[in-house]
């Protein structure tokens, strides 16, 4: 009867070893797909040739961003068009950000509580208009399909955020 039991314990830890593992693969795989999206987007506000950020594939055609301005207690949604469409605009109003620093983890699905292949960011920016420059945190957490990023939900400062750049631009 030990035998049988130690089997059946044996084969239960291979099966949630092997499940941790891909999880953890499809994490690891999410997070090199966001890393490099942050290059990118770092890379356009550095390179005064680019006009037009080329971003869209890294996320899913259905994209949705969701931010929690003040006022928005459930918050925001803005579509990937307008997303994407937001960082040419603040660079044709001479604004960049760049991304400084991140803590990446990883994110863990809502009901079952076990890890699901999305990435949890605390992130260190520094906003620029002209030469004032705007240092800010924020945290995000990033959900994958396939591959590609289908949504993110950011919480940052945007109140003091928007409050310095007016102050910028009186």
């Amino acid at each position: 009867m030990s035998s049988i039991m130690n089997n059946v314990f044996f084969f239960l830890l291979c099966v949630i070893i092997l499940s941790s593992c891909k999880s953890n693969t499809e994490y690891e795989e999410n997070l090199e797909h966001f890393k490099n999206l942050i290059e990118d987007i770092n890379n356009y506000f550095l390179d005064s040739t680019l006009e037009n950020i080329d971003i869209s594939s890294y996320y899913t055609e259905d994209f949705l961003f969701h931010s929690y301005p003040v006022n928005y207690r459930k918050g925001v949604e803005t579509s990937k068009i307008n997303y994407i469409n937001g960082f040419n605009e603040m660079k044709e109003k001479d604004m960049s950000i760049n991304i400084c620093h991140s803590i990446y983890l990883p994110g863990i699905d809502e009901n079952s509580y076990e890890m699901n292949g999305s990435v949890r960011v605390y992130y260190g920016a520094i906003l620029s208009l002209d030469t004032n420059n705007i240092e800010f945190s924020g945290y995000q957490t990033v959900n994958f399909e396939q591959g590609k990023i289908s949504e993110i939900w950011e919480w940052a400062d945007y109140g003091g955020v928007s409050l310095q750049l007016k102050n910028f631009t009186q």
